[in-house]
C-alpha cells in the first residue's frame, strides 16, 4: 500500500507540472502583456472617469445657476409669498411676506398662519385653505391680518395647492396681495359688486 501511496503522490506531481505549463498566465513571456493589457485597461477606465466627471462638474453647474434662478424668483419677488401644508403650517416665506408682516422670515417657519389672522376672519381661512387642497384651481380670502407691531392690514390671499414636492407631500403657493390702502376687504367687495 506504501508504493501506491507513492505513486499516487507522483501522479499528482506530474498533473500538477502539466497544469502549470499549459496555463498561459503562467508562462515566463506572458507577464510584461498581462501588466501591458492591464496599464492600457487603466487608462480607458481613467479616461471615461475623468469624462464622467467633467459632465458631473456641467450638470452641478447647471443644478448651481437653477438654484440661483429660484432663489432670485422666490425670494426677491415684489410679491409676497408664503407656502403652507395642509395644517395652515408656514414651510417657505420669501423676504417680502416677511416684510409684510413685520417679522424675520425664519422667525416665521413652522408657525401656524392663522397666528396673523384676525380672530373673527380664520374660520374664512380655514375655509379657503381647505378649498385649496381639494381644489386644482386658484382659490382667493381677503381677510384682515395682524402685523407684529399691532398693525393691521387687509389681505387678499390667492392659493393653488401644488404636489410637486414629494418629501413634503401637497402645499399650498399662496400670495399676499396687500389691500389695506384700499380699505377692509368687506368694504372693496361690496364695492366690487
Amino acid at each position: 500500500m506504501k508504493r501506491t501511496g507513492r505513486k499516487t503522490h507522483k501522479a499528482v506531481g506530474k498533473k500538477e507540472k502539466k497544469k502549470s505549463s499549459s496555463n498561459p498566465a503562467r508562462t515566463p513571456g506572458n507577464g510584461s502583456q498581462d501588466v501591458r493589457k492591464l496599464v492600457q485597461l487603466l487608462q480607458v477606465n481613467q479616461v471615461e472617469l475623468e469624462h464622467q466627471n467633467q459632465e458631473l462638474r456641467i450638470a452641478e453647474e447647471e443644478l448651481e445657476a437653477s438654484r440661483n434662478r429660484y432663489v432670485n424668483l422666490f425670494d426677491f419677488s415684489p410679491v409676497p409669498y408664503i407656502t403652507l401644508d395642509g395644517q395652515g403650517v408656514i414651510k417657505e416665506v420669501n423676504l417680502g411676506a416677511g416684510k409684510m408682516l413685520g417679522v424675520e422670515r425664519k422667525k416665521l417657519i413652522g408657525k401656524r398662519f392663522t397666528a396673523y389672522i384676525a380672530s373673527a376672519e380664520k374660520e374664512a381661512f380655514s375655509t379657503f385653505l381647505k378649498n385649496v387642497f381639494d381644489s386644482p384651481e386658484k382659490q382667493s380670502c381677503k381677510v384682515s391680518m395682524m402685523r407684529i407691531d399691532k398693525g393691521v392690514l387687509y389681505v387678499l390671499l390667492e392659493g393653488v395647492r401644488s404636489s410637486e414636492v414629494p418629501e413634503s407631500g401637497q402645499i399650498c403657493l399662496m400670495a399676499l396681495i396687500d389691500l389695506t390702502g384700499y380699505g377692509k376687504p368687506e368694504d372693496s367687495m361690496n364695492k366690487s359688486i
